[in-house]
């Protein structure tokens, strides 16, 4: 499964009274069925709760939310503006302020990005401006970018010296190599 996609579920085909997310038995809880299995459900709470948990759309709609469209970088209300550009040549306005046309003007960033190990944990996410975004995303390609010129700079000189060293170690077998020799001419 990939990071940016609904969670599969695992027990899918699973028949009524059987938890499609953890594959026991839903039995009922109270009344004069308590025990049997409740073929009225398919879930059972916790794993409703855990798999929304799981879910990057879900984790979306809790920052939407939790922030209300307010950028966390230059603290625009995307909704006020929303509201506030409507009408003929909104568009055209729109773009002016380096936004795309859209039906949402905000994007729900990665404080830490999923590629350096981030998660959708709604702590490491939060509301950003499109532009806002724009330069976020821009500046962490620069560093990725700088920061595997580093790596591959890095794997050149281990080469060189492995190189070197490999060098250094076939001059000295034939140093040694040419000492009985010498010894014999110096004698």
């Amino acid at each position: 499964m990939s990071a940016h996609r609904r969670p599969e579920i695992p027990f899918s085909d699973a028949a009524r009274g059987v938890c499609r997310w953890c594959g026991r038995a839903i039995l009922h809880e109270e009344g004069e069925k308590r025990g049997e299995p409740n073929r009225r459900r398919r879930w059972h709470q916790a794993c409703v709760d855990e798999y929304n948990r799981s879910d990057p759309r879900e984790a979306r709609r809790r920052v939407r939310k939790r922030d209300r469209g307010r950028c966390a970088a230059c603290g625009l209300d995307t909704h006020a503006l929303k509201r506030s550009i409507k009408g003929r040549g909104s568009h055209r306005k729109l773009r002016e302020l380096g936004f795309k046309p859209r039906k949402s003007l905000w994007e729900l960033d990665h404080v830490v990005p999923l590629v350096d190990g981030g998660s959708h944990d709604p702590s490491n996410l939060q509301t950003l401006c499109t532009p806002c975004h724009k330069r976020k995303t821009a500046a962490e390609a620069v560093v990725r970018g700088g920061r595997r010129r580093a790596e591959a700079l890095q794997r050149q000189e281990e080469a060189l010296l492995a190189e070197v060293d490999a060098a250094l170690a076939r001059s000295r077998q034939l140093l040694e190599a040419l000492a009985p020799a010498r010894e014999d001419s110096a004698r």
